[in-house]
């Protein structure tokens, strides 16, 4: 009984503190946050989330110099990330941290472009 009540409290938690997309957009367009997409350059032919920085899981995994550039439009402000479903950017979000970059995974383009708004890069 002890660790049902555990677990539906560490769920609710996470619920109540993870930022929705829209509180995250909102931030974007104050200029205290940067929302990162890290899907693929073939897949943001489709559409952006309007306002955020193109920077693909390939380049972490490959470019040994990429947390110079990473930090250079990220430096103070919150960091939200998406790729296509959410599963990249959860990889990301994990080596940031490991990283000492503070970040959080939104989820996926399929569902964000239902409520933010998207511009064709």
């Amino acid at each position: 009984m002890d660790k049902i009540f555990v677990i539906f409290f560490f769920t609710i938690s996470f619920q109540l503190f993870a930022t929705s997309p829209k509180d995250a957009f909102a931030l974007v367009k104050k200029g205290k946050a940067v929302l990162v997409d890290v899907r693929e350059k073939d897949e943001i032919k489709e559409g952006m989330v309007k306002g955020a920085k193109w920077f693909p899981l390939s380049k972490i995994e490959t470019d040994p110099d990429w947390k110079k550039e990473f930090t250079s439009f990220s430096k103070g402000k919150e960091v939200f990330l998406y790729c296509r479903s959410g599963k990249r950017s959860g990889k990301v979000e994990s080596v940031l941290k490991k990283e000492k970059i503070e970040a959080e995974n939104i989820g996926g383009y399929l569902e964000l472009q239902k409520v933010l708004p998207i511009e064709i890069p």
